[in-house]
């Protein structure tokens, strides 16, 4: 089962990837301001709320994508982490996914107990372009993680991961493209080059959405939002690594 954990709400952009952000876009709609970050009212205890039975909602062996309308590590959250902390490791009966743009900043605020990172919680950092890899790859590394990944998306270019991949910390690499106002084209050249290099260094490989529009064969497309995850499952590019 799969399930979605914002504690909180709103970001700040500090990057090429945050340019044209899902979640700016989305609240625009509402006229919300995404710059204003702000604790979840409603759910922030989610993951340990429980039933008039006294059970938990969230079942055991739930994933929950933390933050995906903000970043964990995000500094207006500094007040509150340390409670979404303890109810990760409440729930260690549940898996906790985080992908985070300021790896910068997770060395200085992790909880006393984390030792080699908690089993049940896997960070992924995202590099959307070769400098946000060459930045944030060096220090991810050398966090102590229980397991971690790198998310390339938006995937603006063929970033070269093959001085990160033979480490054999990164237990996989995520792809994906950018959707809604102002999308970037994919180039597919460019997934298949990432995707090599994860062949070739056995760690897994997910391209998980194509993204608003797809250079292919030299003729950009036009996807969906309904079929850009779908489209890119069926390209069967995924891998899965053999250790």
């Amino acid at each position: 089962m799969f399930a979605h954990w914002n504690p909180w709400h709103g970001c700040h952009k500090i990057s090429e990837g945050c340019l044209n952000c899902y979640v700016y876009f989305l609240d625009r709609r509402y006229g919300r301001d995404t710059s204003i970050v702000t604790r979840s009212q409603t759910g922030f205890n989610l993951p340990i709320a429980k039933n008039r039975f006294k059970k938990y909602k969230i079942p055991s062996h739930t994933t929950l994508s933390v933050c995906l309308n903000s970043d964990f590590f995000i500094e207006d959250a500094d007040p509150w982490r340390n409670e979404a902390w303890a109810i990760m490791k409440e729930r260690q009966d549940c898996s906790f996914f985080i992908i985070t743009k300021r790896i910068f900043r997770m060395p200085s605020l992790l909880p006393k107990d984390w030792g080699n990172g908690y089993p049940n919680v896997e960070i992924d950092a995202t590099t959307e372009n070769q400098k946000a890899a060459d930045q944030r790859l060096p220090i991810f590394l050398d966090i102590p993680i229980s397991c971690r990944g790198i998310v390339v998306s938006p995937v603006l270019e063929a970033v070269d991961l093959r001085r990160f991949l033979p480490t054999g910390k990164i237990a996989k690499v995520l792809v994906g493209g950018e959707s809604y106002s102002g999308a970037r084209v994919t180039k597919f050249d460019d997934v298949l080059a990432i995707r090599q290099q994860c062949i070739d260094h056995d760690v897994s490989f997910t391209f998980h959405q194509t993204g608003r529009f797809l250079l292919k064969d030299g003729k950009t497309h036009s996807i969906s939002r309904a079929m850009e995850r779908k489209l890119a499952t069926q390209f069967g590019l995924d891998f899965i690594a053999k250790q």
